[in-house]
């Protein structure tokens, strides 16, 4: 059976989300690695980093949007990009969001 990838995302509709998170390209990279369900390890050979160093920036990417694991980071992610793709403001319809996007910016 051949693997088939689905896009969730346009790339602008991905830009968008990285500028509103303030994501830096590397935040950048591992976020849509995590979104593609990649493994630690898989993210650290694309990546070309070690793999407790993958660990290490997914646990600053908790912190900075404050979720306690992938799942959460990851349902983050999409709502971002739901809002991004439904043109809604996220402070309308996405309260959370409205305070990781400022939180962020710190």
């Amino acid at each position: 059976m051949a693997s088939e990838r689905r896009v969730l995302f346009s790339e602008n509709e991905w830009i968008g989300v990285t500028r509103g998170l303030s994501l830096s390209p590397q935040q950048d990279a591992l976020a849509r690695n995590l979104l593609s369900g990649k493994s630690d390890k898989q993210i650290a050979r694309e990546m070309g980093i070690a793999v407790p160093t993958v660990r290490s920036h997914i646990t600053r990417l908790f912190r900075k949007f404050d979720v306690c694991d992938r799942i959460e980071l990851i349902l983050l992610l999409v709502a971002c990009l739901q809002a991004s793709h439904e043109s809604r403001p996220m402070s309308t319809d996405y309260p959370l969001l409205a305070e990781v996007s400022t939180a962020g910016a710190v």
